[in-house]
C-alpha cells in the first residue's frame, strides 16, 4: 500500500475516534440535562401538591374557628336565658365605661371542639344611658376565636328575650315577668339583626 494511502487511512480513523468520543460525551451532557430538567419537573409538582395541601387545611382550619365561634354565640345565649334572674338583669356581666366598645377582658371563656371561645358582652343603645343597666332586654354578644397559625373568627350578635311588641316587663323579686306576671326567665334568648 502506498504510504499517502496509509496516511489517509490512518487519518481517517483518527477522525472516526475523536468523533465516537466526543458523541459519547455529548451522551452523558444529554443524560445530565434530561435529568436536571425531569428533577426540576418533579420540584414543582411536589411544591404545587404541597401548597395545595397547606391551603386546604387553611381553609377547614378557618371555618372550623368560624363555626365555634357560632356555637360560642350558641353558648352564650343559652347562658344568658338561663342566668338572667341571678345575674342582675345581667348587670353583672355589663362593664362600666363600655358604650360603644366591648371590654378588654371576656365575660366567659367556653370551650367548642377543644377551641377556646371568649364570649364579650355589652348593653346596646337602648336610651337609658347606662351601659351597666339593660332596659330592653337586648345585649350584645360576641364571641372570638383564635386557631391555629394566627387564624381569628369573631362574630357578633345582637340577643335578648322576645317579646311581644304589646307585652311590658318589669324585673323584680329576682325575676323577668311580663306586665300580666308571667315569668320569662326560663325563655330562650332570640338573636336579632344588628341593626342599630
Amino acid at each position: 500500500m502506498p504510504c499517502r494511502l496509509k496516511g489517509k487511512i490512518l487519518a481517517c480513523r483518527l477522525r472516526w475516534k475523536v468523533l465516537v468520543c466526543n458523541e459519547r460525551g455529548m451522551a452523558l451532557v444529554s443524560v445530565v440535562l434530561m435529568l436536571t430538567v425531569l428533577l426540576t419537573l418533579a420540584y414543582l409538582l411536589t411544591e404545587k401538591i404541597l401548597q395545595s395541601t397547606r391551603q386546604s387545611a387553611d381553609a377547614a382550619n378557618r371555618e372550623q374557628i368560624f363555626w365555634a365561634a357560632q356555637a360560642g354565640i350558641e353558648a352564650a345565649r343559652q347562658q344568658l336565658a338561663a342566668g338572667y334572674s341571678s345575674s342582675g338583669g345581667w348587670q353583672t356581666f355589663l362593664t362600666a365605661g363600655t358604650a360603644q366598645a366591648y371590654p378588654a377582658a371576656s365575660a366567659w371563656v367556653t370551650e367548642i371542639n377543644e377551641l377556646p371561645v371568649e364570649i364579650y358582652l355589652r348593653d346596646n343603645p337602648d336610651g337609658d344611658g347606662d351601659v351597666r343597666n339593660d332596659n330592653d332586654l337586648k345585649i350584645f354578644v360576641l364571641a372570638r376565636v383564635r386557631g391555629r397559625r394566627g387564624t381569628e373568627a369573631i362574630v357578633e350578635s345582637l340577643c335578648g328575650f322576645d317579646l311581644p311588641a304589646t307585652a311590658g316587663y318589669m324585673a323584680g323579686a329576682g325575676q323577668l315577668t311580663t306586665e300580666s306576671g308571667a315569668d320569662l326567665s326560663d325563655q330562650p334568648v332570640s338573636t336579632y339583626g344588628i341593626a342599630d
